[in-house]
């Protein structure tokens, strides 16, 4: 019975797919940086990279350490689901960062 539950936990769901592309629509939309056209989409890409690596590595990070502690056993669909929501709070929040350093005058030349 037990190992039915986990099977139908793992299936992935319209919803889950949803959740997953809004993570990425924001995680594009954020990333996104102006300049000259082949130096911005290479910065661009180069983000969108660094966003998603770091979610998954921040993760797995947080698994390590609480697993045996709160005895955490999340499934690949739930992982994949934190990553990219890591890797759209990460893109805000850089692209923030950018805003507060541009209107106080603190970007480099």
């Amino acid at each position: 019975m037990e190992k039915q539950q986990k099977k139908q936990n793992e299936k992935w769901t319209g919803k889950d797919f949803f959740h997953v592309f809004i993570f990425i629509i924001i995680t594009l939309v954020f990333s996104v940086r102006g300049g000259s056209m082949p130096d911005a989409a290479w910065i661009s890409i180069r983000h969108i990279a660094a966003y998603v690596l770091y979610g998954f590595i921040m993760v797995m990070l947080f698994l390590g350490l609480t697993k045996k502690m709160l005895k955490l056993n999340p499934s690949r669909k739930k992982i994949i689901k934190w990553a990219f929501a890591l890797a759209a709070m990460f893109a805000v929040n850089q692209m923030i960062h950018e805003l507060f350093l541009a209107l106080t005058g603190q970007t480099g030349p």
